[in-house]
């Protein structure tokens, strides 16, 4: 791939580009990257490259012949059409996608503009693309070039030691990167999470996307949303393929069991097996909330305390009944491998805790709705 910089301050390019990654990059052949000074295309003897801008206005404006003449001189030293960018507070906003997109080409040309900005009508001659690096106002284009160009050079092949290096870090995958450590261990009295020093890759794996998502929705809520959005669009896809079922056909929700991660995942996992069939809800909380009560024949997504989706579920049965009459036989279908006592107690300290926070208050005679299901899918990945 090669990159051309148009631009006033070519030193101020090259000592970015030839440093650190990217530089080896340029030294070992697997990326090309030239600045050029638009200052040695005027025609004026002064070597100026701006002017007042017509109708008034503070600054100065650079002119449109030099601009062209460059990025003309640039074209005519390699073969193939370029992708012109002209880097400005008015374009697109940068974003990783747009920066795989970017190192897809063969080719970048990326106009750094100065001052007010550049004459519009060679950026029209030049059908410029404009990119921005973020909503704000910088002196001129050549940071954000050089960010660009920092950008799509790492993603080229043999510029980073492997394609990990830049696969599972912040923004690629639709999430921040999970948190890093390094020697000591331990270091003021805070130490390395005990799990990076198993030894264990697959431990290791989980904790590190556990810790991906728990970073994003912390600090980066819109994107933790829009990732699990996708991720359940793309769960339920295959669900509809592998079953065959029409494309029109809908989920009623998405939901993790309990109110804490330990259970959570560790009803989950009964429902994986087969072995959980059933779920009991307060019917006082659906009404709090407004939810609509559960039907046989529905299809529900069933995520984990992180919220991917892991399973797909069908209710065959709802029953509503006073909380005292759920019978040992009932129970039993939630799969906790309980007595009818044991259930009982922990369902209580469950209602009592989910009262306080909704502002209903547990009752023996309590209505209680009690939904069967099946488990219709497991995931493609859960069945390797």
């Amino acid at each position: 791939m090669r990159i051309d910089i148009a631009t006033l301050f070519t030193d101020m390019c090259n000592s970015v580009i030839h440093e650190s990654i990217v530089g080896r990059g340029i030294k070992n052949g697997h990326i090309e990257i030239y600045s050029h000074d638009i200052r040695e295309y005027t025609e004026n003897k002064h070597r100026r490259v701006d002017d007042k801008p017509y109708g008034g206005g503070t600054g100065m404006v650079m002119q449109a012949q030099p601009v062209f003449d460059c990025v003309e001189a640039i074209r005519s030293q390699h073969e193939g059409t370029p992708r012109i960018i002209y880097m400005s507070p008015q374009g697109e906003t940068l974003t990783q996608k747009k920066v795989q997109e970017l190192a897809a080409e063969p080719w970048l040309i990326l106009l750094c503009g100065h001052y007010e900005g550049v004459d519009q009508r060679v950026l029209d001659e030049l059908e410029c693309e404009e990119l921005s690096v973020g909503d704000y106002v910088l002196t001129g284009g050549e940071l954000p070039a050089l960010i660009v160009a920092d950008a799509v050079a790492r993603l080229q092949p043999r510029v980073l030691p492997n394609e990990d290096a830049y696969s599972i870090e912040s923004h690629y995958n639709g999430l921040l990167e999970y948190p890093q450590y390094t020697r000591p261990e331990e270091w003021h009295g805070r130490k390395v999470p005990e799990t990076l020093l198993t030894g264990d890759h697959r431990t290791v794996t989980e904790w590190q996307r556990r810790e991906a998502l728990r970073v994003t929705a912390r600090k980066r809520p819109e994107m933790h949303r829009a990732y699990l959005d996708r991720e359940v669009s793309e769960f339920w896809h295959e669900f509809l393929t592998a079953k065959q079922l029409p494309e029109d056909t809908r989920y009623s929700e998405v939901f993790h069991f309990e109110m804490s991660e330990y259970w959570a995942n560790a009803l989950l996992r009964l429902v994986m097996r087969g072995k959980k069939r059933a779920t009991s809800s307060s019917l006082l909380g659906y009404e709090i909330e407004g939810d609509k009560l559960p039907v046989r024949g529905q299809y529900s997504i069933v995520t984990d305390w992180d919220g991917i989706p892991r399973c797909v579920i069908k209710t065959t049965a709802v029953k509503v009944l006073p909380f005292k009459d759920v019978t040992f036989e009932l129970a039993v279908r939630e799969g906790e491998d309980a007595s009818l006592e044991d259930w009982q107690k922990s369902h209580v300290s469950f209602f009592t805790e989910e009262g306080k926070e909704l502002g209903y208050e547990f009752t023996w005679d309590m209505p209680v709705i009690f939904e069967e299901f099946r488990l219709e899918y497991k995931g493609r990945k859960e069945e390797k």
